[in-house]
């Protein structure tokens, strides 16, 4: 699964330094929304400064990443009263699911449920999250979201199935290959971490680093980015 980034507005996100033991939730939302994308929300909250976010977007062919892991997406916050005991923004990870309408009714494309169950079970070994803590953002909050899986119980007791059976079914090597697979490639200059970012800047300042584009079109994948910081460390692209 590759999963590409590109970075919310500062005003949409708290920039934290969360570790592995402090996200123990994933919760899903739908973006109420009409045959969108997945991009065309990313898209939005880097352009937009609402308070609002989260950190991943799924459509049917693609998976893209607004907020790091690390930081603390507004997704399923609350000025009202909570339902879920556990479950906030700060021990969480969010997950809006692309959505369409028929007949009034919004429903979500099989494509963006499957890779919505992928996306799902890979953070799940990741971050060794039970079942049980995969949870809506109505089970938080009883707003009604994602709709899809709120209206239809038995939609929503599928995908919780579908994650449960698949994992189960997953070797340990398996698993490390899903997520030794699951690659977050950076567009843009702004998106790329702070580690690298000085690395980058001076490869497309010396005209040897260009996308499609321009830097709008970098295209880098993560895996790449660390030989190049490595490789500029080891002083091989000079000053």
């Amino acid at each position: 699964m590759e999963i590409r980034f590109q970075q919310a507005n500062a005003g949409n996100y708290l920039s934290a330094a969360r570790g592995k033991e402090q996200i123990s939730y994933l919760v899903i939302h739908f973006t109420a929304n009409d045959g969108d994308t997945a991009k065309n929300n990313v898209d939005y909250f880097t352009n937009s400064n609402i308070s609002t976010s989260a950190h991943y977007f799924v459509d049917e062919k693609e998976v893209w990443q607004s907020v790091r892991e690390a930081d603390i997406a507004w997704h399923c916050g609350t000025k009202g009263t909570y339902f879920h005991p556990y479950c906030r923004n700060a021990n969480s990870i969010g997950i809006e699911l692309c959505s369409c309408i028929k007949n009034g009714k919004y429903y979500f494309q099989p494509g963006t449920v499957e890779n919505a169950v992928q996306l799902v079970r890979m953070l799940m070994q990741k971050y060794d999250i039970a079942p049980d803590h995969v949870v809506r953002h109505y089970d938080v909050t009883h707003k009604n979201c994602p709709a899809p899986f709120v209206e239809n119980a038995a939609a929503w007791q599928d995908f919780k199935r579908r994650l449960t059976e698949e994992v189960d079914d997953m070797t340990a090597d398996e698993v490390k290959n899903l997520i030794a697979q699951s690659k977050t490639v950076y567009n843009t200059v702004a998106s790329v971490p702070e580690w690298g970012r000085a690395t980058v800047e001076k490869l497309e300042q010396k005209g040897w680093l260009k996308g499609e584009g321009g830097s709008a079109g970098l295209n880098l994948p993560e895996e790449m980015l660390r030989v190049l910081v490595i490789n500029d460390r080891a002083g091989i692209y000079g000053d």
